[in-house]
Protein backbone atom coordinates (compact mmCIF):
# COMPACT_ATOMS: atom_id res chain seq x y z
CA UNK A 1 0.00 0.00 0.00
CA UNK A 2 1.56 3.29 -1.13
CA UNK A 3 0.83 5.98 1.44
CA UNK A 4 2.82 8.96 0.13
CA UNK A 5 4.45 10.40 -2.96
CA UNK A 6 8.25 10.41 -2.89
CA UNK A 7 8.11 14.20 -3.43
CA UNK A 8 7.20 14.77 0.22
CA UNK A 9 9.53 12.20 1.81
CA UNK A 10 12.02 14.82 2.99
CA UNK A 11 9.26 16.91 4.59
CA UNK A 12 8.04 13.81 6.46
CA UNK A 13 11.55 12.99 7.63
CA UNK A 14 12.03 16.57 8.86
CA UNK A 15 8.73 16.44 10.76
CA UNK A 16 7.12 19.12 8.59
CA UNK A 17 4.33 16.79 7.42
CA UNK A 18 2.53 14.85 10.16
CA UNK A 19 -1.02 14.53 8.79
CA UNK A 20 -2.66 12.79 5.85
CA UNK A 21 -6.25 12.63 4.62
CA UNK A 22 -7.60 9.63 2.71
CA UNK A 23 -10.97 8.95 1.03
CA UNK A 24 -11.16 5.32 2.12
CA UNK A 25 -14.35 3.33 2.69
CA UNK A 26 -12.73 1.78 5.76
CA UNK A 27 -9.55 2.48 7.68
CA UNK A 28 -6.50 0.61 6.38
CA UNK A 29 -4.12 1.60 9.18
CA UNK A 30 -3.85 0.60 12.83
CA UNK A 31 -2.95 3.28 15.43
CA UNK A 32 0.28 2.43 17.22
CA UNK A 33 1.57 0.30 14.35
CA UNK A 34 4.69 1.08 12.31
CA UNK A 35 4.47 1.16 8.49
CA UNK A 36 7.17 1.27 5.83
CA UNK A 37 7.08 4.20 3.41
CA UNK A 38 9.78 3.04 1.04
CA UNK A 39 13.41 4.09 1.12
CA UNK A 40 12.71 6.91 3.57
CA UNK A 41 12.02 4.51 6.42
CA UNK A 42 8.96 4.05 8.59
CA UNK A 43 6.19 6.02 10.25
CA UNK A 44 4.13 5.25 13.35
CA UNK A 45 0.41 5.93 13.17
CA UNK A 46 -0.74 8.00 16.16
CA UNK A 47 -4.41 8.11 15.20
CA UNK A 48 -6.71 7.37 12.26
CA UNK A 49 -10.20 8.77 12.66
CA UNK A 50 -13.08 9.47 10.32
CA UNK A 51 -13.80 13.18 10.10
CA UNK A 52 -16.03 15.44 7.96
CA UNK A 53 -14.15 17.19 5.16
CA UNK A 54 -15.73 20.45 6.31
CA UNK A 55 -14.00 20.07 9.72
CA UNK A 56 -10.48 20.20 8.23
CA UNK A 57 -8.69 23.46 9.08
CA UNK A 58 -6.01 25.44 7.23
CA UNK A 59 -3.48 24.34 9.85
CA UNK A 60 -4.43 20.69 9.25
CA UNK A 61 -3.90 21.23 5.53
CA UNK A 62 -0.45 22.75 6.08
CA UNK A 63 0.57 19.79 8.24
CA UNK A 64 -0.50 17.57 5.32
CA UNK A 65 1.71 19.47 2.87
CA UNK A 66 -0.77 21.97 1.39
CA UNK A 67 -0.93 25.76 1.53
CA UNK A 68 -4.51 25.81 2.81
CA UNK A 69 -7.63 23.69 3.14
CA UNK A 70 -9.00 24.77 -0.26
CA UNK A 71 -5.91 23.34 -1.95
CA UNK A 72 -6.36 20.07 -0.03
CA UNK A 73 -10.01 19.87 -1.06
CA UNK A 74 -9.02 20.41 -4.71
CA UNK A 75 -6.59 17.49 -4.48
CA UNK A 76 -9.25 15.23 -2.96
CA UNK A 77 -11.70 16.23 -5.71
CA UNK A 78 -9.22 15.06 -8.35
CA UNK A 79 -9.22 11.66 -6.65
CA UNK A 80 -13.02 11.54 -6.48
CA UNK A 81 -14.81 13.77 -9.04
CA UNK A 82 -18.11 15.17 -7.81
CA UNK A 83 -17.01 15.00 -4.18
CA UNK A 84 -19.39 16.90 -1.87
CA UNK A 85 -17.18 18.78 0.59
CA UNK A 86 -20.10 19.61 2.89
CA UNK A 87 -21.44 16.07 3.08
CA UNK A 88 -18.44 13.77 2.66
CA UNK A 89 -16.00 12.42 5.23
CA UNK A 90 -12.45 11.12 5.11
CA UNK A 91 -9.89 9.51 7.38
CA UNK A 92 -7.64 11.96 9.25
CA UNK A 93 -4.34 10.17 9.84
CA UNK A 94 -1.81 11.56 12.30
CA UNK A 95 1.68 10.05 12.31
CA UNK A 96 5.32 10.68 13.10
CA UNK A 97 8.57 9.58 11.51
CA UNK A 98 9.99 6.39 13.03
CA UNK A 99 13.44 6.30 11.48
CA UNK A 100 14.98 4.01 8.92
CA UNK A 101 13.83 0.61 7.74
CA UNK A 102 15.77 -2.00 9.62
CA UNK A 103 15.61 -4.50 6.78
CA UNK A 104 16.79 -2.30 3.91
CA UNK A 105 19.34 0.35 3.00
CA UNK A 106 17.30 3.53 3.50
CA UNK A 107 18.09 7.21 3.88
CA UNK A 108 19.68 7.91 7.24
CA UNK A 109 17.81 9.91 9.82
CA UNK A 110 19.45 13.28 10.56
CA UNK A 111 22.11 13.21 13.26
CA UNK A 112 21.59 15.37 16.35
CA UNK A 113 23.94 18.34 16.63
CA UNK A 114 26.22 18.38 19.69
CA UNK A 115 25.54 21.12 22.29
CA UNK A 116 28.59 23.22 21.40
CA UNK A 117 27.51 23.38 17.74
CA UNK A 118 23.98 24.39 18.75
CA UNK A 119 25.40 27.16 20.93
CA UNK A 120 27.57 28.42 18.08
CA UNK A 121 24.62 28.33 15.68
CA UNK A 122 22.45 30.13 18.22
CA UNK A 123 25.02 32.91 18.53
CA UNK A 124 25.32 33.22 14.74
CA UNK A 125 21.57 33.76 14.36
CA UNK A 126 21.47 36.21 17.26
CA UNK A 127 24.26 38.17 15.58
CA UNK A 128 22.26 38.25 12.34
CA UNK A 129 19.19 39.39 14.30
CA UNK A 130 21.10 42.33 15.80
CA UNK A 131 22.13 43.51 12.34
CA UNK A 132 18.76 42.84 10.70
CA UNK A 133 16.49 45.65 9.61
CA UNK A 134 12.80 44.79 9.78
CA UNK A 135 11.82 41.22 10.57
CA UNK A 136 14.46 39.16 12.37
CA UNK A 137 15.81 35.81 11.25
CA UNK A 138 14.64 34.21 14.49
CA UNK A 139 11.09 35.44 13.87
CA UNK A 140 11.13 33.86 10.41
CA UNK A 141 12.27 30.53 11.84
CA UNK A 142 9.52 30.59 14.48
CA UNK A 143 6.88 31.44 11.89
CA UNK A 144 8.05 28.63 9.62
CA UNK A 145 7.88 26.15 12.49
CA UNK A 146 4.17 26.98 12.81
CA UNK A 147 3.50 27.13 9.06
CA UNK A 148 5.41 24.32 7.35
CA UNK A 149 6.14 24.55 3.62
CA UNK A 150 5.33 28.24 3.36
CA UNK A 151 5.83 30.29 0.23
CA UNK A 152 7.92 33.45 0.44
CA UNK A 153 4.85 35.59 -0.27
CA UNK A 154 2.96 33.93 2.61
CA UNK A 155 5.79 34.82 4.99
CA UNK A 156 5.97 38.37 3.66
CA UNK A 157 2.23 38.77 4.26
CA UNK A 158 2.56 37.38 7.80
CA UNK A 159 5.16 40.02 8.70
CA UNK A 160 3.68 42.81 6.56
CA UNK A 161 7.04 43.28 4.88
CA UNK A 162 8.26 43.25 1.29
CA UNK A 163 8.77 40.07 -0.70
CA UNK A 164 12.39 41.00 -1.62
CA UNK A 165 13.23 41.37 2.09
CA UNK A 166 11.87 37.91 2.91
CA UNK A 167 13.65 36.37 -0.06
CA UNK A 168 16.98 37.89 0.99
CA UNK A 169 16.59 36.56 4.50
CA UNK A 170 15.47 33.12 3.38
CA UNK A 171 18.55 32.98 1.17
CA UNK A 172 20.75 33.90 4.15
CA UNK A 173 19.08 31.22 6.29
CA UNK A 174 19.62 28.68 3.53
CA UNK A 175 23.35 29.55 3.63
CA UNK A 176 23.24 28.55 7.30
CA UNK A 177 21.51 25.28 6.27
CA UNK A 178 18.43 26.23 8.28
CA UNK A 179 15.83 26.39 5.51
CA UNK A 180 15.38 24.65 2.19
CA UNK A 181 12.95 24.98 -0.70
CA UNK A 182 11.32 22.32 -2.83
CA UNK A 183 10.45 22.30 -6.52
CA UNK A 184 7.23 24.20 -5.85
CA UNK A 185 9.20 26.99 -4.11
CA UNK A 186 7.81 26.24 -0.70
CA UNK A 187 10.22 26.73 2.18
CA UNK A 188 10.67 24.41 5.15
CA UNK A 189 12.92 24.19 8.17
CA UNK A 190 15.76 21.71 8.07
CA UNK A 191 16.50 19.29 10.89
CA UNK A 192 19.31 21.67 11.89
CA UNK A 193 16.77 24.50 12.34
CA UNK A 194 14.34 22.31 14.28
CA UNK A 195 17.13 21.32 16.64
CA UNK A 196 18.09 24.97 17.10
CA UNK A 197 14.53 25.95 18.05
CA UNK A 198 14.28 23.01 20.46
CA UNK A 199 17.62 24.05 21.98
CA UNK A 200 16.32 27.58 22.52
CA UNK A 201 13.11 26.32 24.11
CA UNK A 202 15.12 24.12 26.49
CA UNK A 203 17.32 27.06 27.50
CA UNK A 204 14.26 29.24 28.10
CA UNK A 205 12.68 26.53 30.24
CA UNK A 206 15.85 26.34 32.35
CA UNK A 207 15.83 30.10 32.85
CA UNK A 208 12.19 30.03 33.96
CA UNK A 209 12.96 27.28 36.46
CA UNK A 210 15.75 29.33 38.01
CA UNK A 211 13.57 32.42 38.51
Amino acid sequence: MKLFSSKIFEAIKEGQITLAFRLWDSCRLVPGKSYSIGKLGRIIIKSAEKTPLSAITDNDARLAGFDNVAQLWDELKTQKPGLDINGAACFRIEFHYDGVNRDSNPIRAPRPLPPHMLERLDENIKRLDRRAQGVTYSAILREMSEKPRSRAQTLADSFACSLPEIRRKLFRLSKEHLVRSDRTRRFSLTSRASQLLAHREAKLAEIKKSI
